[in-house]
């Protein structure tokens, strides 16, 4: 098969997953969308793989595979209402989860490691930038790792969530709003992949977003009954 012909074929799959997903959008990960890693398959993606591993503020991590155990969920729960850890202990109990589990890295590489961790703190991000679980929620995260992680992945997933603003035309401004929301903190704001948030479970989420630059940019939020909600939770 020529590339040009290979080219053609995974276009029109990439476009496939991305029609399937926006009607769907809650299988995504698990069925409609499993072309949208076709662009792992070229130069695009190794760049963007490298650029983040050589990523000056990843570096210390990458370099002392950086993973300290998280605590329980009961753990959490004790901690101090407002604090980092007791806001991802009520989020998860809201999303109905029982207890964390992560799988360790494949192998020792430093691309394992840091896509291993990538996926763990995914839900803190969701925690820290006060977004929901939801179509819009999702598109402010993938339109702020597209603008700081530079992978070609979000290429998809953003076209999938704005297609499906299209199909359900009630969310078409709030995924808007959202990726303009995304990409604003991901052009102005603070690298979130670097953080150690496992040294501060303690610390109260306002504390670090204060401390990472980020309560100017929250207050542009479409989100706003997000941003504050697993704080005003009593412990």
């Amino acid at each position: 098969m020529t590339i040009r012909a290979k080219l053609r074929k995974d276009a029109m799959k990439m476009a496939v997953s991305i029609l399937q997903s926006a009607k769907d959008p809650n299988n995504l990960h698990k069925t409609h969308g499993k072309y949208l890693v076709v662009p792992d398959h070229y130069d695009l993606k190794r760049q963007a793989d490298n650029r983040l591993l050589a990523h000056p503020l990843l570096q210390p991590l990458i370099a002392e595979r950086f993973a300290d155990p998280w605590p329980s969920l009961d753990a959490m729960s004790d901690m101090p209402s407002g604090s980092l850890g007791f806001c991802v202990y009520a989020r998860v109990k809201g999303l109905g989860i029982k207890e964390l589990e992560f799988p360790p890295p494949s192998s020792d590489s430093a691309e394992d490691y840091l896509n291993n961790r990538i996926a763990i703190t995914h839900d803190i991000h969701h925690v820290i930038l006060g977004v929901p679980i939801t179509v819009a929620g999702e598109a402010a995260t993938h339109a702020y790792y597209g603008c700081t992680r530079k992978d070609p992945f979000y290429i998809g997933t953003l076209a999938t969530w704005m297609t499906h603003g299209l199909m359900a035309p009630e969310q078409h401004q709030i995924i808007w709003e959202a990726i303009s929301f995304g990409s604003r903190v991901g052009l102005e704001g603070p690298f979130l992949d670097a953080c150690r948030w496992e040294e501060g479970w303690e610390r109260p989420l306002e504390e670090w977003r204060a401390e990472l630059g980020l309560l100017p940019l929250l207050e542009h939020s479409p989100f706003q009954d997000e941003v504050h909600r697993w704080e005003a939770l009593p412990s």
